[in-house]
C-alpha cells in the first residue's frame, strides 16, 4: 500500500516538475524578446515573413531580426533599397517590403521585391518598426502555422 502511495506522490511530483518547466520556458522566451527588444530599440525585434511578397529576397517562413532605424539610416532603391517592417496604414498588420523611395517630409514609398506595382500608401516614420538585420530561413514557419490554426493569417501558396 504503502508503494502505492509513493508511486502516486512520485508521478505528482512529476507532472508538477513539468508544469514548472513550461512555465519556466515561456518566462525565459518573453525575457529574451524583451531583452532583444531593448537592445534592438524597437518593439518587434522578431517578425516571420508571412506572404510571397518580398520572393526571393525573403521567403515566407523566414524569421527576421529587426532593429530600429532612423530616416537618415533608411536608403531608397528598386533593388538596394533598405528593407523594413512596418504597420500597414490601412489594418495595422505588419508587413515586411523594401524601400523604394523617399521623401523629405519624412514619409517612405515602399515596394514588395515579388509585387509588380509599389505599394498605393506612403509610410510614415511612425509606422516604421525598424529593418531587417538578419534572416533565419523556415524558423518563422511554426508561428505561421499557429496564425492559420487560429484564423489570423490565410493560407498562403508561393
Amino acid at each position: 500500500m504503502s508503494s502505492r502511495k509513493e508511486k502516486k506522490k512520485i508521478e505528482l511530483i512529476r507532472k508538477f516538475g513539468d508544469i514548472i518547466y513550461i512555465f519556466l520556458g515561456m518566462f525565459l522566451a518573453f525575457l529574451i524578446y524583451q531583452i532583444m527588444a531593448f537592445a534592438l530599440h524597437t518593439h518587434y525585434p522578431i517578425v516571420s515573413v508571412v506572404s510571397c511578397s518580398m520572393v526571393p529576397t525573403l521567403n515566407r517562413g523566414d524569421l527576421l531580426i529587426v532593429k530600429g532605424v532612423t530616416f537618415n539610416d533608411i536608403v531608397a532603391g528598386r533593388q538596394n533599397g533598405t528593407i523594413i517592417v512596418y504597420k500597414s496604414p490601412v489594418d495595422g498588420r505588419l508587413i515586411v517590403h523594401r524601400v523604394y523611395e523617399k521623401f523629405p517630409n519624412g514619409t517612405l514609398r515602399t515596394w514588395g521585391d515579388n509585387n509588380p506595382v509599389p505599394d498605393p500608401w506612403l509610410v510614415s516614420m511612425k509606422n516604421v518598426v525598424g529593418k531587417v538585420v538578419y534572416r533565419i530561413p523556415y524558423l518563422g514557419y511554426p508561428k505561421i502555422l499557429l496564425s492559420e490554426l487560429v484564423g489570423t493569417v490565410p493560407p498562403v501558396k508561393c
